[in-house]
């Protein structure tokens, strides 16, 4: 038999648990409401200079508090929304933006630059290395881009995503590469660019020395690009987290509370304080009381009810007695508390003879029965001599506690059957599930529990 069991805690038996015990979550409540009512009140009707004085420190500290909190609230959301509304036009305008990053359309052009003048590597540096440099730094200058924008009626700021210029000084190359939506539109900028270079040779023969140009490996290709869908699905995260951030900021802003001033109480005003106080102090009294049952109840290692002892031992009821309450001492709530809970009262006698109707279904050709329990041996002896008289043809022995008492481990090897006999608020789980272990270890069968 395995007895492992995960404890759930029952709601309702909780409850009933800590509502049960009304008296003395009414009497901290009303403790604690005394006290800080009376507090408030005291504090209030003295109204002396120095609480005055708090009050007002008090106020000046929240009062900077707030508006330094607001005024940083208030920046944090004109930011984000200048970096909102730049992203939002980023988004809108920019071709590079809008690209299909998995059929993106290149225009290539390769520049090689070939100088008069012989390069000896021992006595100077490449004159080409000039030339070079020239011609990159003018393909990126503002005039050149102004003038390809203006071409394209593109913005300067979108042009400069779709031009990378890459110089090569040891092999005297410029690589120009345009990305744009369709391949006559890349080799149209291109085109573009391209002309600034021919216009700008002469002036850089004037100053640099006499070269040629030579336009090489041109082409126009549709080619996927992972780092730019990559780049666009930062930019709209990048976005969404800006709008995430105002709407979180703005509704901080929102549900920040100016602090008031404070103002000499009239006593209605402090008796009022004093009230408030009082309830707040009586709420949290009991809300504490409460809790402290609450924790009573889930670290309590002793058994709480019958329904418990099934559900966590998976074991047979033969009969729980209850004790009868005298309705004299009983407080109206009591009574309604006890009716909404659903137990009632069951006499002794009715206890044995269920006791003995379920002895008499489960017991088959058992000749010894073991009562045991965690329980005094005086019930075990009651609840012996209560039942005998009905099966002369069974022998009821008593074992006493067989956690502390190895004669009754002696006495289980040579019964038939066992009934445990325990008790609620007094029999430890942990001493039922030994019981239980040793019973199943040895194969005897249970023939169930009595629960007092």
């Amino acid at each position: 038999m395995n007895n492992t069991y995960e404890q759930e805690i029952d709601l309702k038996d909780l409850i009933f648990y800590i509502v049960k015990r009304w008296r003395q979550i009414l009497l901290i409540a009303v403790i604690l409401a005394v006290v800080l009512g009376g507090y408030k009140l005291c504090r209030g009707v003295l109204n002396d200079k120095q609480y005055v004085d708090d009050l007002q420190k008090t106020y000046d500290s929240d009062f900077k508090s707030y508006h330094l909190t607001k005024d940083g609230y208030e920046r944090k959301i004109n930011t984000l929304v200048q970096n909102i509304d730049y992203e939002e036009n980023y988004e809108k305008n920019s071709v590079l933006f809008q690209l299909d990053p998995f059929n993106k359309c290149v225009a290539k052009m390769n520049l090689f630059i070939r100088t008069e003048e012989e390069y000896n590597s021992i006595n100077m540096v490449d004159p080409a290395d000039s030339l070079v440099k020239a011609y990159s730094s003018m393909l990126k200058s503002k005039s050149t881009i102004e003038k390809a924008s203006l071409e394209n009626s593109l913005d300067i700021s979108y042009l400069r995503e779709l031009l990378n210029i890459e110089a090569d000084y040891n092999g005297n190359m410029i690589s120009i590469t345009v990305t744009y939506k369709d391949e006559n539109g890349a080799q149209k900028i291109l085109d573009t660019i391209l002309d600034s270079i021919k216009t700008s040779q002469n002036e850089v023969e004037s100053n640099l020395g006499i070269h040629s140009i030579i336009f090489m490996n041109g082409e126009t290709s549709m080619i996927a690009d992972q780092k730019l869908a990559d780049f666009q699905n930062e930019r709209s995260d990048k976005l969404t987290q800006m709008q995430k951030n105002l709407e979180e900021t703005q509704l901080a802003l929102d549900e920040l509370v100016e602090p008031q001033q404070p103002t000499n109480e009239s006593f209605s005003g402090v008796l009022k304080s004093a009230i408030k106080y009082g309830f707040a102090g009586g709420v949290f009294g009991a809300f504490m009381v409460a809790f402290i049952f609450c924790i009573i109840y889930m670290m309590n290692p002793r058994l709480r009810s019958s329904e418990e002892f099934i559900s966590r031992f998976n074991t047979k009821i033969l009969g729980t007695f209850s004790t009868e309450v005298v309705r004299k001492k009983q407080s109206k709530l009591d009574i309604w508390i006890n009716k909404l809970e659903g137990k009632e009262y069951i006499s002794k006698g009715d206890v044995i003879k269920r006791i003995i109707a379920g002895i008499t279904i489960y017991t088959e050709m058992e000749k010894t029965i073991l009562l045991t329990g965690t329980v005094e041996p005086d019930l075990l002896k009651n609840i012996q001599l209560e039942i005998k008289a009905h099966f002369p043809e069974l022998i009821f022995e008593i074992g006493i506690d067989m956690n502390r008492n190895f004669e009754t481990l002696t006495r289980l090897t040579a019964v038939d059957g066992v009934i445990l006999v325990e008790k609620c608020g007094v029999s430890k789980y942990k001493d039922i599930e030994n019981e239980l272990e040793i019973i199943c270890n040895l194969n005897k069968k249970i023939i169930g529990s009595i629960i007092l």
